[in-house]
């Protein structure tokens, strides 16, 4: 772990000896905290502790070519992201490996030392593989392994492009795995951007292939997995609004959920905000809802170092209610 850590200082420096090395980007991040609810359950723990080697082997009139290989050391270490990119033009690209999803905004528009919060929304957690509780069973820190189709088209005056797109299939298996199963899900987003500081979008996804006979149950098919959505984004110095909606039919179940994000920029490093989350595991039936109310702040007193304190508002599906004040620390390499 220790020479994991100093490895991006070692880098840098045999940067100014070795040619080859100027290939070579390393980063990474480690993010650990403190928290307890009113149940009495409190502890200290890592939430990540990432480093990454990156950059690119090409760029010219062919395009650019760009790689990155990232590794997860807290819990089980493991590797979460490994792709390559060849970005042919603005208007198209090609990216082959594993990554993250296109399937929500916040997911992939939305890395840990960008996000206003310490967790991700009810929505990414649970539709897009953020975590243990979605609903599909696999946890995938939003990743999966697969290829994809990308690009920017129609620059404005300021700069920005006016629609950027992603399409792809992945094998929706999880977190450094082959596919088992005949299937691939099918997922698209379009973004876009009326300002620069102005996005809509819509996501999607769709399991497809042949199928295995599997039971159906209250008129929903276990095969069938297709999330849908859509997501409006304002983000400037002055502070940000977001709220993003998806739902879809899995394991059963027409689940469904919605967030709102806001926030006030009180300077370039100190920021406040609140969300809502509201999710539901079945969207024809009472008793399945999920509610969380956050409020935090965020604070970087040095470049490399974030501070962040939320307090949620957890009231759950059997109407329990919890109370959670949770502290994390971010250092950046």
């Amino acid at each position: 772990m220790l020479l994991l850590a100093a490895a991006p200082c070692l880098l840098k420096a045999s940067a100014q000896e070795k040619p080859w090395m100027k290939y070579i980007t390393p980063s990474g991040y480690y993010q650990a905290g403190f928290s307890f609810t009113d149940a009495g359950d409190n502890t200290f723990y890592i939430k990540r502790a990432r480093i990454a080697l990156n950059g690119d082997l090409y760029k010219g009139k062919f395009g650019k070519f760009e790689y990155k290989v990232q590794a997860e050391l807290a819990g089980s270490p493991k590797l979460v992201d490994y792709f390559v990119k060849w970005t042919v033009r603005d208007e198209f690209g090609i990216q082959l490996g594993q990554f993250k999803t296109p399937l929500t905004y916040e997911n992939s528009e939305c890395p840990p030392l960008k996000l206003e919060f310490i967790d991700y929304s009810l929505l990414v957690q649970r539709f897009a593989r953020m975590s243990t509780s979605d609903l599909t069973g696999i946890s995938a820190s939003g990743r999966e392994l697969g290829f994809q189709f990308y690009g920017k088209m129609l620059p404005m005056s300021d700069g920005h492009r006016l629609i950027s797109y992603n399409v792809g299939l992945f094998n929706g298996c999880g977190l450094n795995r082959n596919d088992d199963d005949r299937l691939k899900n099918f997922m698209a987003r379009v973004i876009i951007w009326p300002l620069k500081d102005l996005s809509i979008s819509g996501s999607y996804e769709r399991r497809i292939g042949y199928m295995k006979e599997v039971p159906i149950y209250n008129d929903y098919d276990y095969r069938v997995l297709d999330h849908y959505g859509a997501c409006v984004s304002y983000d400037s110095k002055i502070g940000w609004l977001r709220t993003e909606y998806m739902a879809g039919h899995i394991n059963g179940w027409r689940a469904e959920g919605a967030y709102v994000s806001a926030g006030y920029k009180i300077t370039p490093t100190l920021n406040f905000g609140a969300r809502y989350d509201y999710f539901t595991t079945n969207s024809r039936e009472l008793g399945h809802d999920q509610q969380y109310i956050t409020v935090g702040a965020s604070w970087y007193p040095f470049s490399r170092l974030r501070l962040q304190l939320n307090y949620m508002h957890k009231q759950e599906p059997d109407h329990s209610v919890t109370h959670l004040v949770n502290f994390m620390t971010s250092i950046i390499l």
